[in-house]
């Protein structure tokens, strides 16, 4: 299993941080993928792209299941005011940075921390299943 965390390098969206984990099997075992102590989260980066408004305020939180048919995409970049925490359950996605795309398929996860990104599904398409953080914008945003 990969957890991949994005963020912005040099004004571009990228990854920042990936964990490729392969837990014991014989015994149970936890690995932390985010962890907040402030109350709301801290907000996003700056961003260059549309905005998406997901409709969720500082500090509220949504738990969805999402699906992409067969090759279907997002194809236009946005950014959200949100912390979006994605497993993959089924199938394969391109998660399309500034940096490139990054192929997630199922028993990945990533972390999109606000940033600008669009996502195009595999050929046998994708189900995810997403837990959103609302951030505050950022100042001046």
């Amino acid at each position: 299993m990969r957890r991949l965390v994005t963020g912005v390098e040099d004004g571009r969206s990228c990854v920042i941080e990936v964990i490729d984990w392969r837990p014991d099997e014989s015994q149970p075992a936890l690995q932390d993928f985010i962890r907040f102590s402030a109350h709301p989260p801290p907000a996003r980066p700056p961003a260059s792209s549309a905005f998406l408004d997901l409709a969720l305020a500082p500090g509220e939180i949504r738990w969805v299941t999402s699906h992409f048919p067969p090759n279907s995409d997002w194809p236009e970049m946005h950014y959200t005011d949100t912390i979006d925490c994605h497993t993959i359950v089924a199938g394969s996605i391109d998660l399309i940075l500034d940096d490139g795309p990054h192929r997630l398929v199922a028993g990945d996860c990533v972390i999109v921390m606000g940033v600008d990104h669009a996502w195009k599904a595999g050929p046998e398409g994708c189900t995810s299943s997403v837990l959103l953080i609302g951030t505050p914008p950022p100042e001046g945003a």
